[in-house]
């Protein structure tokens, strides 16, 4: 069968797979919300965990969700957090605002201890002091301990 005679037959099934249109309305005179929901917040000097599953995941576009693997407690699982690109830390966060972003202790290689995680729902486009360090630079952000 040609490329061309399955794409035919799948186009119906592509056109209807979304439940709403580009304007917000579902096929049945309803509208669907299209916004993402706000997460519940988190005390203040926690850790706070994303979601790595579609429709879960708050993390910010400019962050990713990622696996802890340098977590080494037996007895609890490893930790999922909002990870900021090497070398940036959270915007419009005090540095040591540990409720809002903080650094891991990383023990052997590759080090991450120069990567910034954040609260779900927090960007990171703002350069750390000493970005070009790598695993040395964003001094300025606190390390968590109890986080990893």
């Amino acid at each position: 069968m040609k490329l061309s005679t399955v794409l035919l037959l799948l186009l119906p099934l592509l056109t209807t797979a979304a439940p709403w249109d580009h304007d917000g309305h579902d096929g049945h005179g309803g509208h669907h919300d299209q916004t993402t929901p706000t997460p519940t917040p988190c005390p203040g000097g926690t850790c706070p965990q994303c979601a790595p599953l579609p429709g879960e995941n708050f993390c910010d576009i400019t962050t990713s969700c990622v696996y802890v693997w340098g977590h080494t407690d037996p007895n609890t699982a490893a930790p999922y957090y909002c990870a900021c690109r090497a070398g940036y830390r959270g915007d419009n966060v005090a540095p040591g605002d540990t409720s809002q972003q903080w650094r891991l202790n990383w023990f052997g290689p590759p080090s991450q201890q120069g990567r910034v995680f954040v609260r779900p729902g927090i960007a990171c486009n703002t350069l750390c002091d000493h970005w070009e360090l790598g695993k040395d630079g964003c001094q300025e952000v606190a390390v968590m301990d109890q986080c990893l």
